[in-house]
């Protein structure tokens, strides 16, 4: 079996460490076309090595927590010995999927690009500027927004960034997405946003203000597209999924709660 064992800059160490380990118990550890890719940090380490992976929805992920809450990180640093011996001992294995977000950015001469995200697509104004943007959802909703800016979030999402905006958290395994505004302007024209979010399986933003002015960030890392030349992005649940390790019946739900409420119920 091929693993791949990738960290972030302070975890060198562990990382070292645990692919020993695997040396010691007969795997091979590779740099390309694993069979298993161990991502050893915390959730930001996840995302950011997924994304450098391109969401290949080949090879099972195993989360291993280094971080804090690691909600994605579902496997502590302790439990590594006894997940080697449990790779040791079968062939197949059950798995959690995640459905990723696809983010389409439509061009005015025809081109589309595509993307994807595990947790957000944030679109906002550089330095909490106001932008003005136009939103769409898959039924009829349709509002001209101004604010400091919008997050479109998955379920794994939605417990991020999303909630510190007071954003719904989503139960995992329901396929929509919540779009959250940020620092909203409460006029007349914008009165029925009682709530700043929006619920469904997908949206359409299109930017009505200064181009130079506006960031797109996904899951947590800036990125580049010419917005001078877009028409409009579009983001929804896709078909697209990555898929991680299931191991002693952990699930993100079930991690998530355990962490959120740690046990005051």
């Amino acid at each position: 079996m091929d693993i791949k064992v990738v960290c972030n800059s302070r975890n060198k160490i562990d990382s070292r460490v645990i692919k020993k380990k695997l040396i010691e118990n007969g795997f091979n550890v590779v740099d390309s076309n694993p069979d298993i890719v161990f991502v050893v940090g915390g959730d930001g380490t996840f995302l950011r090595e997924i994304r450098k992976l391109k969401y290949d929805g080949f090879p099972l992920y195993v989360g291993i927590n280094c971080g804090n809450l690691g909600y994605l990180q579902d496997i502590l640093l302790g439990e590594v010995d006894n997940l080697i011996q449990f790779l040791s001992k079968n062939t197949e294995f059950d798995s959690n999927k995640i459905s990723l977000a696809t983010i389409s950015y439509y061009y005015n001469d025809g081109t589309i690009i595509k993307d994807n995200a595990i947790n957000e697509l944030q679109i906002s104004g550089k330095h909490y500027h106001k932008i003005k943007f136009e939103l769409t959802d898959c039924k009829e909703f349709k509002e001209t927004v101004l604010s400091s800016g919008i997050v479109f979030a998955t379920p794994y999402g939605s417990t991020a960034y999303n909630k510190s905006l007071g954003g719904p958290v989503i139960c995992d395994g329901v396929d929509v997405l919540c779009a959250t505004l940020f620092a909203p302007i409460q006029n007349s024209k914008t009165k029925d946003y009682i709530q700043n979010s929006l619920i469904g399986n997908s949206f359409s933003f299109k930017l009505l203000s200064d181009f130079d002015d506006v960031e797109i960030i996904i899951d947590g890392q800036n990125v580049y597209q010419d917005l001078k030349k877009l028409v409009y992005i579009k983001i929804q649940i896709g078909s697209d999924s990555i898929f991680k390790l299931k191991y002693n019946e952990k699930s993100y739900s079930k991690n998530m709660l355990e962490k959120m409420i740690k046990d005051d119920l």
